[in-house]
């Protein structure tokens, strides 16, 4: 009798050794990069050691009475990562000394040879050197990031740029992050936080051509670049009959001194996630008189507006503690008097 081997068995073994010998490659890989690393590691350290007190000298606009040391090719991109460090950690002529040295030391050949990487953190790293160097002659390259509308690029483009001239491209900065599609705001406001001032002047230019489409994404843009909005401009879009993504929007951007009258009328609003973020304004703007709005909000139907206006109500100035719980037992909501407490013991800290 003759046995017929079991094929089914026979792949499974065949899939498991597969599997054994590809997990053990990747550890073998793994260990081998760590040994890699371990062993570069003392060669950086001493590479620092070297030149991080030499390009603070430069960026000091100290003389250099000395030649330069002599720049290995293997770690000239070492270098240029230790450059714009001190580029993006510094401010003023340091930055403009830095740069002289950057264009001596040949950061723009090395930065174009990585806009081609293939590693994207290489090529963002080269954009944000071209920029650094203060070369108007990169500005097409630039430009031609800015138009590609992706994140992370258009930010990393956008500083870039700005760093050239800010006064001449920030109009076209702004239209670019304006049709970037999910723009990384946070990103955003980190990146191009030192330019505020003129990307406030492009953004007001730019509003009355948004539409009524385009004054969402520009609202969440001013937001992330924590821009100051007149009232004028900011009246409209606090309208209750507007769409509840653009109220929340413009909920964000209101100051004090634009007063608590549109947020007041907001905080009945039909969607709760509007009347949520009303509370959590008038924690910030708010003053005695919202004390009866806040307490009849605590016993709001949703948990997030009852959660926001507690918050609230024990962050109003001349409100203690103990009229807050004054106020809201007086209002005979047991719910209400629960998400107080509960806001007191931790502190009534905003989220």
């Amino acid at each position: 009798m003759r046995f017929e081997p079991d094929v089914p068995l026979a792949l499974a073994w065949a899939l498991a050794w597969g599997t054994l010998a590809l997990v053990a490659g990747m550890v073998l890989a793994l260990l081998v990069l760590r040994w890699m690393r371990w062993r570069d590691a003392p060669r950086r350290a001493a590479f620092e050691a070297l030149w991080r007190p030499l390009l603070m000298r430069c960026a000091l606009g100290e003389a250099m009475h000395s030649p330069w040391p002599t720049l290995a090719r293997r770690r000239r991109w070492s270098w240029l990562q230790l450059w714009l460090h001190l580029q993006m950690s510094l401010q003023g002529p340091s930055r403009q000394h830095l740069a002289t040295l950057g264009r001596t030391m040949g950061v723009a050949e090395l930065a174009l040879a990585r806009l081609a990487s293939s590693h994207q953190s290489e090529r963002l790293v080269g954009m944000l050197a071209l920029g650094f160097l203060q070369d108007k002659s990169h500005a097409p390259v630039l430009q031609q990031a800015l138009a590609q509308g992706r994140n992370p690029v258009v930010v990393y483009a956008a500083r870039a740029l700005l760093e050239t001239d800010e006064a001449q491209h920030a109009p076209a900065v702004v239209q670019a992050l304006l049709a970037c599609p999910g723009l990384d705001m946070s990103l955003a406001s980190v990146m191009l936080k030192p330019f505020r001032s003129a990307l406030q002047a492009a953004m007001m230019a730019a509003w009355p051509l948004a539409g009524s489409e385009g004054r969402l994404p520009w609202l969440r843009l001013a937001r992330a670049l924590q821009l100051q909005l007149p009232q004028a401009l900011l009246a409209p879009c606090l309208a209750p009959g507007q769409d509840a993504e653009l109220l929340m929007a413009a909920l964000r951007l209101v100051q004090g001194e634009q007063g608590t009258q549109p947020v007041v009328a907001l905080a009945q609003h039909a969607d709760w996630r509007v009347r949520a973020q009303a509370a959590r304004v008038l924690a910030e703007i708010g003053a005695r008189a919202e004390v009866p709005l806040l307490v009849a909000m605590t016993a709001d139907a949703q948990w997030w507006v009852r959660y926001r206006a507690a918050q609230a109500l024990l962050r109003l100035p001349g409100v203690s503690q103990v009229q807050a719980l004054q106020a809201v037992h007086a209002g005979g909501d047991r719910y209400a008097l629960s998400m107080l407490q509960a806001v007191m013991a931790e502190g009534g800290r905003a989220a």
